[in-house]
């Protein structure tokens, strides 16, 4: 045990204690500098956001490049695969449950690709075996909005396993453009358009630009900041007391 002297106070240190007490303050600390930069992130993703404010009508290249430039305000007029597409489950739109409608898009300006387009919310069924019907416009139509980028598949307890019957639509957790690029066997753009909440085509829609705002992240930092000092307060706190009762009982 080590013995540590500050002016006319003794602190007993118990190497175990403090090694606890030392990994818990660095792992506190460490989520606190990584909600600082998950808020620094989410600034950059608004502020991308609010200077997306050139419409451009993307031709096969400008389309692939689009990949590097989420957030971006496109217009195309194109034709949806009637018969094809897929629902994305467990999409919640005011508390109650659902599915995100991916329909394909194509166009002469971007041919071969076709462009995956997120035409917004559908309810879910009383029954978990019956997916919704949906009737998707038919012919040209006009579509705009932003670009996303699909992130990396979030965490699942086991693979997607798609269904390869001919069966439409397909239900799925998540848009892995792979698979649906196979699913669909056609060339998928890398890229998802969600659907303009004003455009009067598809179905109720709400795309945050960002699920929870900077100054959340910048709060919880401050948070596990606040922890780390106190873990380290509590820590010599306790030492002093163990040692001034030993001191009472010598």
């Amino acid at each position: 045990m080590t013995v540590l002297r500050v002016g006319s106070l003794l602190f007993r240190l118990h190497p175990g204690a403090l090694l606890i007490t030392l990994l818990a303050i660095a792992i506190m600390v460490k989520l606190g500098f990584w909600q600082i930069d998950r808020g620094q992130e989410k600034q950059m993703i608004i502020d991308r956001h609010a200077q997306a404010e050139e419409l451009i009508q993307p031709n096969t290249e400008q389309l692939l490049a689009l990949v590097d430039s989420p957030d971006t305000q496109i217009t195309i007029t194109a034709t949806l695969d009637p018969q094809r597409y897929f629902l994305i489950d467990n999409q919640i739109l005011h508390g109650r449950a659902g599915y995100h409608v991916i329909a394909f898009a194509q166009a002469p300006e971007f041919s071969p690709l076709v462009l995956p387009v997120n035409l917004g919310w559908v309810p879910a069924g009383v029954s978990r075996s019956e997916l919704p019907d949906v009737a998707l416009p038919e012919g040209h139509v006009v579509l705009n909005g932003h670009v996303r980028v699909p992130s990396e598949r979030p965490f699942m307890l086991q693979d997607q396993i798609f269904d390869t019957t001919d069966a439409w639509p397909k239900r799925i957790q998540f848009p892995e453009l792979d698979k649906l690029n196979s699913a669909l066997d056609v060339n998928l753009a890398p890229i998802i358009l969600l659907l303009d909440e004003e455009n009067p085509l598809g179905f109720p829609r709400e795309w945050p630009v960002v699920v929870m705002t900077p100054h959340r992240h910048y709060a919880y930092a401050v948070q596990w900041f606040g922890l780390a000092i106190a873990a380290l307060v509590v820590f010599f706190v306790a030492s002093r007391v163990r040692a001034q009762a030993k001191s009472y009982e010598e």
